[in-house]
């Protein structure tokens, strides 16, 4: 699931221009900790998370934000925060406010505020749940996944599902976690003859510059599949998918009528959310393939914008655009 890291990292409009490569940006963060000496050990520990994270070059979260998330939440700290800072300091003053109430933001997706609160709140949670702090009820942690959910993030969708799965059932965690792994080496021979077949297929269908790739699914979602369904862990197939990135939309169903032409597909699930997005703005062809010893596995194909915005959310991949445009 790790890509390479983008060389340019999203900035936002507070407090500077774009940073344009890793190690000044590392640099702004590093110099920025320093402010709150007396929390150096916790930062540390934030700054390396917010690292790990990064190592998905989808991810486009604006400057306000990480800044805020490395922001301490006492009172003290927050008081220093001035002039430049200002906003940051209203954003994280805003999710402390609202870290208990997920419920407030159900229907305010689409708004720049809110989506940076919901962002903050989100990288917070999964931090404390990472580092063992489970300081919300199961069912607001719930509700907070759901906001993921209606605010098109992704990423954070994802991650938040393990670790409240990791949180509240570390043993069923472990087992789905064991199963996965160890079927993914398994796969590996399959995967390696499916890329190869794709890689002919989108050649001879003019596609040059899609990129293949392939992944496990996130072990939440899986669990949750089987729990609802009632099946046996023993059932499980569909553990890992393959995502086509085209780049453009006309390009998107090429490829689809490629893949369609080598496996037949499961019609029942087969859904086109680029001719018909999801509320929250999503976007991408799902379609699952009886493939090689008919075997079920799902393909997602998208535009590799799609796929930026699949990860950080509309509103966060609109202030990428916006400031790295110059409209700061």
């Amino acid at each position: 699931m790790v890509l390479i890291v983008a060389c340019l990292f999203l900035q936002g409009d507070e407090g500077g221009a774009t940073v344009a490569h890793m190690g000044r940006n590392t640099d702004l963060y590093a110099a920025y900790v320093q402010r709150f000496p007396t929390y150096a050990r916790e930062l540390a520990k934030k700054l390396a998370c917010k690292a790990t994270l990064e190592k998905d070059a989808t991810l486009k979260i604006p400057r306000r934000v990480w800044l805020a998330f490395l922001t301490p939440p006492e009172k003290r700290a927050l008081a220093s925060l001035g002039g430049e800072y200002a906003a940051v300091r209203s954003l994280k003053e805003a999710v402390l406010r609202d870290f208990k109430h997920p419920a407030r933001f159900r229907d305010r997706r689409g708004t720049r505020g809110a989506s940076d609160v919901v962002t903050l709140a989100l990288l917070e949670i999964i931090y404390d749940l990472k580092n063992s702090k489970v300081l919300l009820s199961p069912a607001r942690y719930e509700a907070w996944h759901e906001v993921a959910d209606a605010f098109g993030l992704w990423k954070f969708r994802y991650t938040l599902e393990d670790a409240i799965f990791e949180s509240f059932d570390p043993d069923n965690y472990a087992l789905f976690e064991s199963v996965i792994r160890e079927q993914m080496k398994v796969d590996t021979a399959l995967v390696r003859t499916i890329r190869t077949i794709l890689s002919a297929a989108f050649e001879q269908a003019g596609l040059r510059s899609c990129t293949i790739e392939n992944r496990a699914k996130n072990i939440g979602g899986v669990y949750r599949k089987v729990a609802q369904k009632g099946k046996s862990i023993n059932d499980i197939y569909d553990i890992h998918g393959f995502r086509i990135l085209c780049e453009t939309e006309k390009d998107c169903y090429v490829a689809l009528e490629a893949i369609h032409r080598l496996w037949p597909h499961y019609r029942e699930r087969f859904k086109d959310y680029i001719h018909t997005p999801k509320k929250n703005g999503y976007r991408s062809i799902h379609t699952v393939l009886s493939c090689i010893d008919r075997k079920p596995i799902e393909f997602q194909i998208r535009t590799r914008e799609m796929d930026v915005i699949a990860s950080s959310g509309p509103a966060n991949h609109a202030d990428y655009k916006r400031v790295t445009r110059g409209h700061a």
